[in-house]
């Protein structure tokens, strides 16, 4: 895997696009006022297909910032390359829909919108860490009213496995060994934990969603750890998949189900020639695709599309949140990144 990790080589630029792509598809559903969840969710009762983006973001984000760590010059320098990839975009999109779009669309006076204090509370979301998804009378008929952005729900998740390796980084014993404690002690925890629904007082502390993404992201780094000595295989992890389908819905089905999945992500995205290249000058329009889906989908459905069935508007939405991407690319994220190294 250590001469895989050149972008030139690897899978891992188009597996985030179609990660995106899956959060975006998988919103249309509730987005349009569809009764049922996305075919991914129905037919296999693991997670929507929505989850799986999800999902695969985090197992190979746990691969590669790990191995951006490790070469890092210091923890400083590794957070501060962190902050360029995450909050430049993350800014703009949450200004965008604060004072351009909200202002555009929303059923208030403008006066009374722009002195509302859910406006300005909506930019806490550039913090990455205290999401807010409303702004005051903005999508309030929609199929989903009231929601701006849904898909920043993972932004904290994914901001907490930074600091987590950050601190196992620190730490005064070997880091493969604090890697590897680390998915020991959060795959028991996920296997131990009472069954969510009901709610149960570990859930206030410690959820579901922060375990199993968190066990996603340590498997990423595990691999990224032994690189050098540990090859993850694609028939070990459609094999861990299938069992997972095979078995009752459990904490157990959602334990097999991350390792099997995390293995058969990082051994596809590792094999060069398994998935088509793309071209190397679009660069990574992944996180732009997360980040403008859902508002571009909820104006949408605003205007009357939810009513063209499923793939009219999932045509629609991915081709407008496309040229959205690519802006965000080559106008915020690019620069950014090019700053970082200053």
């Amino acid at each position: 895997m250590e001469s895989q990790l050149d972008r030139r080589t690897n899978n891992f630029d188009l597996l985030r696009l179609v990660a995106a792509w899956f959060v975006l598809f998988s919103h249309c559903y509730p987005l349009t006022g569809q009764p049922v969840l996305d075919p991914f969710a129905r037919y296999t009762g693991i997670d929507t297909l929505g989850g799986i983006g999800v999902s695969i973001f985090f197992v190979l984000s746990g691969y590669l910032v790990t191995n951006s760590l490790e070469r890092s010059s210091s923890v400083f320098s590794f957070a501060k390359k962190r902050v360029f990839r995450i909050f430049p975009a993350l800014a703009v999109v949450t200004v965008y829909c604060a004072f351009w779009l909200g202002p555009i669309i929303t059923t208030l006076p403008l006066e009374t919108y722009l002195k509302h204090p859910q406006t300005f509370a909506y930019l806490w979301n550039i913090s990455a860490w205290k999401i807010q998804y409303a702004l005051p009378g903005v999508f309030a008929t929609n199929p989903l009213p009231g929601v701006v952005n849904g898909s920043l729900w993972s932004l904290p998740y994914e901001i907490n496995c930074y600091l987590a390796l950050t601190a196992l980084w620190v730490l005064p014993i070997p880091r493969r060994v604090a890697v590897t404690g680390a998915v020991i002690v959060l795959g028991f925890i996920l296997y131990s934990m009472p069954p969510i629904p009901p709610a149960n007082s570990h859930e206030k502390y410690l959820s579901l969603n922060a375990v199993k993404l968190g066990l996603f992201f340590f498997v990423g780094a595990w691999f990224g750890m032994w690189r050098t000595k540990v090859r993850p295989t694609l028939w070990l992890g459609a094999m861990l998949v299938g069992v997972s389908l095979a078995i009752s819905p459990s904490n157990v089905q959602t334990a097999v189900f991350v390792f099997g999945f995390a293995v058969f992500v990082l051994a596809l995205g590792g094999r060069p020639g398994l998935l088509p290249r793309l071209p190397e000058k679009m660069g990574d329009w992944s996180y732009g695709l997360f980040l403008y889906g859902f508002p571009v989908q909820q104006v949408l459905a605003m205007f009357g599309l939810a009513n063209a069935g499923i793939a009219v508007f999932a045509m629609a939405s991915t081709a407008i949140s496309l040229a959205f991407a690519g802006l965000s690319w080559f106008w915020v994220e690019k620069p950014a990144l090019a700053r970082s190294g200053r």
